[in-house]
């Protein structure tokens, strides 16, 4: 598509605000939730593997009944993730057989193709939406911690111990790091592992700074962690 072109949509076509919507599910489920999002107009996602690291009981509670996950990250319109969470949560959470949890986080930007063609969709999909109303305060927020392979383990255990519930591990590998290393003084491992903790908001300072106490960057570890506040949660049983 050519940048004139690009610049003739973006004057015609007002971009809505996005969100992403991430959606853990049981391994062998992620096809199937990406189905259920199609008439939500929620059509863009990106698919990985990975697993959890809460105890038994735990999963039970979460509605996981094994370890392995399927992650699934969804790009759309704000109005069309609230929509789906909502049915997730008041109309349709009994009817999918599928375990896990979906939360959404909000996008503060996104290239302007993406944006002008999922704002299209959007509209295509706005006449036959309902009203909704969603609680706008969400108590959770997302801690992403990036740490060296063999020992995202222990890293999740200190994490236990100041207050989280458990997590979910993606493999990932780390990419232009050299500033980093030179200003830090330190060489960085390029394996990686990635985990996803959705944790209260009155506990997610303790749980990151006993995270970087015990396994930040000057450590074996080398942990990376920030958060993110969540919109909007649904689990799925």
């Amino acid at each position: 598509m050519s940048e004139t072109l690009v610049q003739t949509m973006t004057r015609t076509q007002s971009i809505r605000p996005m969100q992403l919507l991430v959606s853990i599910v049981e391994r062998g489920k992620g096809s199937d939730i990406i189905e259920y999002y199609k008439p939500f107009q929620l059509l863009y996602h990106s698919q990985a593997s990975g697993r959890g690291t809460a105890a038994s009981h735990l999963l039970d509670m979460f509605g996981f009944g094994t370890a392995e996950r399927d992650i699934v990250l969804t790009f759309g319109a704000r109005d069309a993730v609230q929509q789906l969470i909502y049915h997730l949560k008041d109309e349709d959470r009994s009817k999918l057989n599928i375990q896990g949890i979906a939360f959404s986080l909000r996008l503060s930007g996104m290239s302007a193709i993406m944006a002008i063609c999922l704002s299209r969709i959007d509209d295509m999909a706005a006449e036959r939406r309902e009203d909704i109303m969603l609680e706008q305060r969400n108590p959770h927020s997302l801690i992403l911690v990036t740490v060296n392979q063999g020992y995202v383990d222990a890293v999740m255990e200190t994490a236990k111990a100041a207050g989280a519930k458990g997590g979910t591990i993606i493999r990932a590998r780390g990419v232009g790091e050299g500033e980093i290393q030179k200003l830090a003084g330190i060489t960085l491992q390029s394996e990686k592992e990635m985990l996803m903790i959705v944790a209260q908001n009155e506990e997610r300072n303790a749980i990151m700074e006993e995270i970087d106490r015990v396994h930040g960057l000057r450590s074996p570890a080398q942990a990376m962690v920030v958060s993110m506040p969540i919109d909007y949660t649904a689990r799925l049983n």
